[in-house]
Parts: structure tokens; sequence; C-alpha cells
């Protein structure tokens, strides 16, 4: 068995946003100040990770996409042709583990089929497709720490 690339970790591959990207999210965070509080901490996640994305070169297809009345998306984007079906995860802190531990295998089956549905429903069945997450730790009114993690571990049925 060879061992994980540096890079990785045990959900996939954790990518550091570039310098450009990082100037982009200091901005935004300072726009963020002068935004009146978020009482939902989780829409305000998703918020930051959409600007992650966009700061990273992606466009934003649609956000809280529902395919199926039971499964939700929260945010479809594509990038060089590749569209990613990211799933965030938001949280105040990590005193009871990483955000991303939240993301079990039982709702990595139910994104993965979300994200055929929405695929066949958009005729995209054809077009690569990835699986990342956003870790997003912080609170309302501040800059969080950010973290994307690509090509989540998915499985196979």
């Amino acid at each position: 068995m060879t061992p994980p690339p540096d890079d990785a970790d045990d959900f996939g591959r954790l990518v550091h946003p570039g310098l450009l990207a990082r100037a982009r999210l200091t901005v935004w965070g300072l726009l963020e100040r002068l935004r009146p509080r978020d009482a939902n901490r989780g829409a305000w996640g998703e918020r930051w990770a959409a600007h992650l994305l966009q700061a990273s070169g992606c466009k934003i297809l649609a956000r809280n996409v529902r395919p199926t009345r039971r499964d939700e998306i929260d945010i479809i984007a594509s990038r060089r042709g590749t569209i990613l079906i990211v799933e965030v995860k938001t949280r105040q802190d990590e005193a009871h583990g990483r955000p991303l531990d939240a993301v079990n295998t039982n709702k990595r089956t139910h994104l993965r089929k979300a994200a055929a549905h929405w695929l066949a429903q958009n005729h995209l069945q054809n077009h690569p497709c990835r699986f990342d997450a956003i870790e997003v730790i912080g609170t309302p009114g501040r800059p969080p720490t950010l973290r994307w993690v690509q090509r989540l571990h998915m499985p196979t049925r």
C-alpha cells in the first residue's frame, strides 16, 4: 500500500487557497464586518464557502439545491469543465472534532444520490464530477477558518 500524499487527509485532498484567493477572502472579510450579523450560522458558512470557491476560480452554478425531497446539495460549482458537488459544514470551534466528521458514510451516500439526480435533471451525466467539502470554523462577524477538502472518498453504493 502506498502512503497518502502530503496534502491528503482522512477525507480526501486538503487544498490551501493561493495568494490571490487569500487576498480576495481578506476583502470579503472586511465587507463581512459591515453586514448585519446573520442568526443562521449555516447560511453564514455557506456564504463563506461560496466566496472561497469564487476566489479560487470556480463558477457557482447553484446553491441549496434539492433534487429530491430528502436530499440537499449545499453548493454546485464548476471549474475547468468539472462539476463540483460541495458539502459545507460550519462549526463555532473544533471542541467536539472536525466539522467534516459529520459527513459520515450515510451522508456521503445521500450526497452521491442527490448529485446523480441533479446531473440527470440537467442533462449533465457525461460531465466529469467531483465531490468536495468545505469546513467553516468561526462565528459570524469575523473571518472564519476555511478548509477545502477535494475529492472526498465516496461510497460506491
